[in-house]
């Protein structure tokens, strides 16, 4: 019961909001929008660090291989990318990440090979990999530290 008396007691003390609008000046009103501008400011902020963020759970890494490094000097890239990603996800996360908007992407899905360990059967996990054509003129160096 005391909860309740305590609101009212709020309740009374505050004047209608009929009465805050009419007193307020124009300058807080300015000095509102330009607050609101900051707050995007952030917001803009925010989401390109969330853009990376999920171009990193996106893109798990590149695919290593003779066929994947010829491919690189025509501009495509062969990448392992997580197997809910969608061409639209993995699009944005390579211009997230390069500053590149690719021109063309593939994606595929590879299943796991079944393995035999010792009496018992087992399978490797499936996977997923694109394959990004670049824009001429533009190159990922992703064999650089391998």
């Amino acid at each position: 019961m005391g909860i309740f008396n305590k609101k009212t007691e709020k309740n009374e003390a505050r004047p209608p909001k009929v009465e805050q609008v009419a007193k307020k000046p124009a300058a807080k009103k300015v000095a509102k929008k330009a607050s609101v501008t900051k707050k995007t400011a952030k917001k803009k902020n925010d989401s390109s660090l969330e853009a990376l963020a999920k171009a990193h759970e996106v893109l798990l890494g590149p695919l290593v291989t003779e066929k994947t490094a010829m491919l690189s000097d025509k501009n495509i890239l062969v990448l392992r990318v997580a197997t809910g990603a969608n061409r639209v996800a993995i699009r944005n996360a390579i211009n997230a990440l390069y500053n590149v908007v690719p021109t063309k992407v593939n994606v595929m899905n590879v299943r796991g090979k079944r393995k035999r360990f010792g009496k018992t059967m087992g399978k490797r996990s499936d996977w997923k990999k694109a394959i990004i054509t670049l824009p001429e003129g533009s190159h990922i160096d992703i064999f650089e530290g391998v």
